[in-house]
């Protein structure tokens, strides 16, 4: 079976610092400092392995725990290794488990010692408890936990608070069982118990040196570990009482990280079991006392007064001469119950917590600073701001740029004084400076008649800059712009840009600042207008022609200040708004393309185009009479000829004569089908009909 015990003492979490005798007593720096580790090995199977104890921090048998969201596995995942409200602990062993046959027997200890005073008179422990069971141990084999408190002497401090418990202590109250998976019988079962509180009264050593001491071991046969995890903490052994200016209930605080608590009044009578006790109405005198009760059965019984404190902070503050900048404070604080602690916060950074401290600031003239004054027992305060004026004649100075831009102007700024003089006759704590420029000086004083050096200063002016540019500030649609300046070291645009250009498709104004290397700014700005592309939408008679019907005509509505421009497809071109073309139709010419390009006074061009079909002209009557005229009906085209009957009287592409089955046929009206290649060089088929006149 295993137990695993861990330790942790609780943290006032409202304390604003650690006492230093209490320096890392909770592991608060994150290491061991002031704690002193010892490791040896102890076996009573096989006692050639034993060791002598070696004082220091041993990888795995002392070790710093930083996760606070880990849980140890071996408890089921059940038990974090940080109890909650910390963000360390310290581990004591290590569960290495032997897979060559060589015992562990590991022992391992932790101590801390400390002179007792008022203000950590009270330790809290808290603890949980795991170590490994064998059952064919004994006792005193077994793997093992130990608390223990020690006196300067080195004797063991008989105390409720010490805890000694062993792997087969299942009967302990407080512990649970977990069975490992994966483990033989021997080494499978874990009693563990959790984060448990613990508090030790050591009021009665008050002055003398106490050693808190951890010890975790394996068992002292082969193979069973233990482990454990502590932190800690110490407290003053008082009741804090919260009972300020304007309060109608008194709060008394009990120490933190009891198990239980027990208030009784003036009387006698039991008041309330909680660790905060408000009172209603409180009157001043009464005594009201709590017994605390740890998990382990310790008991610490505590009294308190109810006292109304008025803490009421005041201070004054001195300069020590006119030269080191250095300030004595006057504390003039007082308070009507308990006592007084102080918080200095000199607004530069640097605090104190002296009753009367002097203080050397950094610069020199008026300094915003408070005081904070506590007032333990009880946790009110009150807090003063006041302006503090320190002198240093070195420290006196004029701030402010040396040069100005052109047709603006500089301010100098006066510090490190009470109240100046300027070679201007001004008094202020600033002056502008403009052209001409020239040569300034400025004495500070303090408010005590310290008076500083003469502070000399040369203004001048910069000379005038060149930012230029040298783009369009008009585009077309569809079309963008570039805007380009030069001349600036830094340059910022009203989008956002910092490059010296940027490209737009959007009409607004646009804005652009340049900065020259002395920090002078300059500002262009664009107003880009956007304009429209022409219309070119026009029409066209036709949209096909042939060797009959060759006139194309072809106009748009007319726009101001346009030029238009026709390429009429076969090399001819036309120059107005509309047009009349014949064209020189033949059959080895599929189509033209039409095309108006348009252009307007701001230069922006559209155009547009149509496709004119070339297509075969089919006469309505043919004369096939022997005239010589009109005696082949589509020569040279894909036909077939039906009569009124459907029947068909010819087919071929040598064009018909006007005879069927070598006969000339009667004048009438005849269909036709007539099939050719367009443009595309797909077959387009034609239907209608011919009339035969003799």
């Amino acid at each position: 079976m295993l137990i695993f015990c861990f330790f942790s003492f609780l943290t006032n979490l409202k304390s604003t610092a650690q006492e230093s005798n209490c320096e890392n007593l909770g592991f608060e720096l994150g290491n061991f400092t002031n704690w002193v580790g010892h490791t040896w090995i102890y076996s009573t199977e096989v006692t050639s392995i034993n060791t002598s104890k070696v004082e220091g921090i041993v990888n795995r048998r002392q070790t710093i725990v930083s996760d606070t969201t880990a849980y140890d596995a071996n408890t089921g995942y059940a038990l974090r290794k940080v109890p909650k409200g910390y963000l360390y602990s310290a581990r004591l062993g290590d569960e290495i488990v032997s897979t060559d046959g060589n015992p562990r027997a590991w022992q391992q200890s932790l101590r801390y010692t400390m002179t007792i005073d008022s203000s950590n008179a009270l330790l809290v422990f808290k603890f949980a408890c795991v170590l490994q069971y064998g059952s064919d141990h004994t006792e005193k084999v077994e793997p093992r936990f130990r608390l223990s408190l020690y006196d300067s002497k080195g004797n063991e401090i008989s105390d409720c608070s010490n805890y000694d418990v062993y792997s087969s202590a299942s009967y302990v109250e407080g512990f649970r069982t977990y069975t490992l998976s994966g483990s033989n019988s021997d080494h499978s079962v874990v009693n563990w118990r959790d984060w448990t509180t613990v508090g030790a009264n050591l009021l009665k050593y008050y002055g003398q040196e106490i050693t808190i001491e951890f010890l975790a071991t394996d068992c002292t046969g082969r193979y069973h570990f233990g482990y454990a995890y502590f932190v800690a903490a110490c407290h003053p052994l008082n009741i804090t009482v919260d009972y300020c200016y304007g309060d109608s209930i008194a709060v008394l605080n009990a120490p933190e990280g009891f198990e239980s608590y027990s208030w009784q009044d003036n009387s006698g009578q039991l008041v309330d079991t909680v660790q905060m006790l408000e009172v209603a109405n409180p009157i001043e005198g009464d005594v009201y006392s709590c017994v605390m009760e740890s998990e382990t059965g310790c008991t610490v019984s505590l009294q308190s007064t109810i006292a109304k404190y008025l803490p009421n902070a005041d201070f004054n503050s001195y300069m020590l001469d006119c030269n080191s900048n250095t300030v004595q404070f006057a504390n003039l604080s007082t308070v009507t119950n308990g006592k007084m602690q102080y918080i200095w916060d000199f607004g530069d950074g640097t605090t104190s917590t002296s009753r009367n401290p002097y203080h050397t600031f950094i610069t020199s003239g008026m300094h915003p600073m408070k005081l904070i004054l506590l007032n333990p027992p009880s946790t009110c305060t009150d807090t003063i701001s006041k302006e503090v004026e320190s002198f240093s004649p070195p420290l006196v100075g004029i701030a402010g740029d040396s040069t100005y831009c052109p047709n603006e102007s500089v301010f100098l700024i006066a510090y490190g004084a009470y109240d100046y003089t300027w070679s201007t006759g001004s008094k202020a704590d600033s002056i502008e400076v403009s052209a001409p420029g020239g040569n300034f000086w400025l004495l500070g004083r303090s408010s005590t008649g310290c008076v500083s050096d003469t502070i000399r200063k040369s203004i001048s002016g910069q000379p005038e800059w060149e930012f230029l540019s040298d783009c369009d500030s008009d585009f077309c649609y569809g079309d963008s712009l570039l805007l380009i300046v030069s001349g600036a070291a830094a340059y910022l645009w009203n989008t956002g840009d910092t490059i010296n250009s940027i490209t737009v498709d959007t009409s607004g104004t646009y804005y652009v600042t340049g900065v020259d290397e002395r920090g002078c700014d300059k500002e262009l700005s664009f107003d880009v207008i956007e304009y429209p592309l022409p219309d070119v939408d026009f029409t066209v008679s036709t949209t096909e022609l042939n060797n009959k019907y060759n006139l194309l005509s072809g106009s748009i509505t007319p726009e101001n200040n346009v030029d238009y421009y026709w390429d009429l497809g076969d090399g001819s071109s036309e120059y107005l708004s509309e047009f009349e073309h014949y064209y020189n139709v033949s059959e080895e010419i599929s189509m033209y393309i039409l095309t108006l390009t348009a252009t307007s006074e701001h230069n922006c061009v559209d155009s547009a185009s149509k496709i004119i079909d070339v297509v075969p002209f089919v006469p309505n009557v043919f004369t096939p009479n022997s005239d010589g005229v009109n005696e082949l009906f589509m020569n040279g085209y894909d036909i077939e000829i039906f009569d009124r009957n459907g029947i068909l009287i010819y087919e071929g592409d040598t064009g018909w004569n006007g005879r069927y089955k070598g006969k000339n046929v009667d004048p009438d009206t005849y269909f036709y089908l007539i099939q050719y290649k367009n443009r595309e060089q797909k077959t387009v088929l034609k239907k209608g009909y011919v009339t035969l006149v003799s």
